[in-house]
C-alpha cells in the first residue's frame, strides 16, 4: 500500500504547468496535441484487435497483439502528460513510461526475430506465378480426369457390349449347329431317290418297299423341318435383338458418358421377358432355373436401353455367382414389384455364393470384383445408369453362401396412353 501511495503521491513536486508558466496558449497547445495523439493511439489497438478477429488466417497475428500493447502504452504516456500539468504524480508517469519501454523493447525484439519468416511470405508477383501454376496443374488434372472418365466409359461400353455379344454368339452357334444337322438334308436324299426312279415313279411309290415308306417319311420330315425352322427363326430373332441392343449401347455412349435419357413407353413385364430371353441360352447351358414373380404394372415411360442393360448385367452376375456353389439347384428369381404412385422395383435374386458383409459397401465401386476373371465394371456402370434415370440400385445378402438380391428401383412416369386407359 505504501508503494501504491508513493506512486500516486505528488508531495514535493510542482505541477508541470509551472514549466509552461501557465501561459494559456502554450498550455492548451500541449493539452490538445497530447489529447489527439492519445486518442489516435487508443484507436489503433482497437482497429488491430478487430482486424485479427476477422482474419484468423493472417500469419503472425500475435505480432499485431504485441504492437497493440506497445501503442496502448504509448497512448497512456500522453494521457499522463495532460494529467501532470495540474497533478504532479510523476512517479505514476514514470511507471507508465517503464511499462511502455518494456513493451517497446519486447516488440522490437520480436519484430527483429520475425523478419526472416516475414521475408518468406511470397510477394504479389510470386503469388500470381503460383496461381498460374495451380491453374495449369488444375487444367492437367481436369484433362487427366476427363481421359480417365472416357476410358471408364469405353470400358463400360465394352463390358455391356460383351454381355450382349455372349448371347449373340450363343444364338449364332445354335443357328449354325442346327443348320449343319438340319433334317432338311433328307430332302436331298429323297430327291436323289426319286430321280433314280423317274421312269417308274408310280410303281416305285406303290410297289417298292422303300417307295411305300417315302410319303410317310416326307410327312415326318416336313414336321421336323417346321420345328427346326421355328427354332431357327426364334434364335435369329434373339440374334437380331442382340445386335440392335449393341447398336443402342454404342449410340447412347457416343454423346460422351451417355447421360442423355431416351424415354419411351414400355411394358416392364415385356422388358424383363426380353432380358431373360437374351440370357436364356447361357442360363440353360449353366443349368439355371428361372422363376418369374411379375406383378401387373401399367405402361411406363422409362429408358428401355438402360434398364435392359442393367437387367442383362444383373442376370449375368447372378449366373456367375452360382458357379461357386455346385451343391445346390441353381435358381434365379425375377420379381417385379409395383408400388402404385411411388416406384417400380425389379429384383434379381439368386441362391449363389452370396456377398460378405464387408463387401456390401464396395460391390458397386469401379474395379471391385471377387471373380478371378472379373473386371469390376458391370455393377459400377449399372449403378451409374440407375442414378442417371433418377433411380437406385441396391443389394442385400445374408452373407457368404446365402445368395444375393439386387433391387433396381425406378421412379414412376406413367405414359399418357396408360392414363387414357
Amino acid at each position: 500500500m505504501e508503494y501504491l501511495y508513493s506512486l500516486l503521491s505528488s508531495d514535493g513536486f510542482m505541477p508541470h504547468g509551472h514549466c509552461y508558466l501557465w501561459i494559456p496558449e502554450l498550455l492548451w497547445m500541449n493539452v490538445i496535441s497530447d489529447t489527439l495523439i492519445a486518442l489516435a493511439y487508443m484507436t489503433i489497438p482497437i482497429t488491430l484487435i478487430y482486424f485479427i478477429r476477422k482474419r484468423r488466417d493472417i500469419p503472425f497475428d500475435w505480432m499485431f497483439g504485441a504492437f497493440g500493447v506497445f501503442i496502448l502504452a504509448c497512448g497512456s504516456t500522453h494521457v499522463l502528460e495532460i494529467w501532470t500539468i495540474w497533478h504532479p504524480t510523476y512517479w505514476l508517469s514514470a511507471f507508465v513510461k517503464v511499462i511502455t519501454a518494456i513493451a517497446s523493447c519486447i516488440t522490437a525484439v520480436l519484430l527483429i526475430k520475425l523478419i526472416p519468416a516475414a521475408l518468406l511470405i511470397p510477394s504479389p508477383q510470386q503469388l500470381a506465378k503460383v496461381n498460374e501454376e495451380l491453374r495449369e496443374t488444375q487444367a492437367k488434372l481436369v484433362s487427366t480426369a476427363r481421359q480417365a472418365g472416357m476410358a471408364e466409359i469405353a470400358t463400360n461400353v465394352l463390358h455391356n457390349v460383351g454381355n450382349v455379344l455372349n448371347s449373340v454368339n450363343i444364338s449364332a452357334e445354335l443357328v449354325s449347329s442346327r443348320m449343319r444337322g438340319s433334317k432338311a438334308q433328307g430332302l436331298g436324299k429323297v430327291a436323289d431317290l426319286m430321280s433314280e426312279h423317274a421312269h417308274d415313279l408310280s410303281d416305285f411309290l406303290t410297289r417298292d418297299q422303300k417307295g411305300k415308306m417315302l410319303p410317310d417319311y416326307l410327312l415326318k420330315l416336313a414336321e421336323a423341318v417346321t420345328v427346326e425352322r421355328q427354332g431357327i427363326i426364334e434364335e435369329l430373332e434373339q440374334l437380331s435383338n442382340g445386335i440392335s441392343h449393341i447398336k443402342d449401347i454404342v449410340a447412347a455412349q457416343q454423346a460422351y458418358a451417355g447421360t442423355s435419357s431416351m424415354l419411351e413407353p414400355v411394358q416392364v413385364q415385356d422388358l424383363i421377358e426380353e432380358a431373360m430371353k437374351m440370357s436364356a441360352s447361357s442360363l440353360s447351358r449353366h443349368q439355371v432355373t428361372v422363376v418369374k414373380e411379375l406383378a401387373d404394372a401399367p405402361l411406363l415411360s422409362i429408358d428401355k436401353r438402360r434398364v435392359l442393360e442393367i437387367l442383362i448385367n444383373l442376370i449375368s452376375n447372378a449366373k456367375h455367382a452360382m458357379g461357386g456353389v455346385p451343391d445346390r439347384q441353381h435358381q434365379i428369381i425375377l420379381r417385379l414389384l409395383w408400388d402404385q404412385g411411388q416406384s417400380v422395383q425389379i429384383q434379381v435374386a439368386d441362391n449363389g455364393e452370396g456377398i460378405a458383409p464387408e463387401n456390401l459397401t464396395r460391390i458397386f465401386s469401379h474395379g471391385f470384383t471377387t471373380r478371378k476373371d472379373g473386371h469390376g465394371f458391370g455393377l459400377h456402370s449399372c449403378v451409374i445408369a440407375a442414378h442417371e434415370m433418377g433411380g437406385s440400385l441396391t443389394v442385400q445378402s445374408d452373407g457368404v453362401g446365402k445368395g444375393a438380391t439386387f433391387t433396381l428401383e425406378l421412379p414412376i412416369k406413367v405414359t399418357e396412353e396408360a392414363v387414357l386407359l
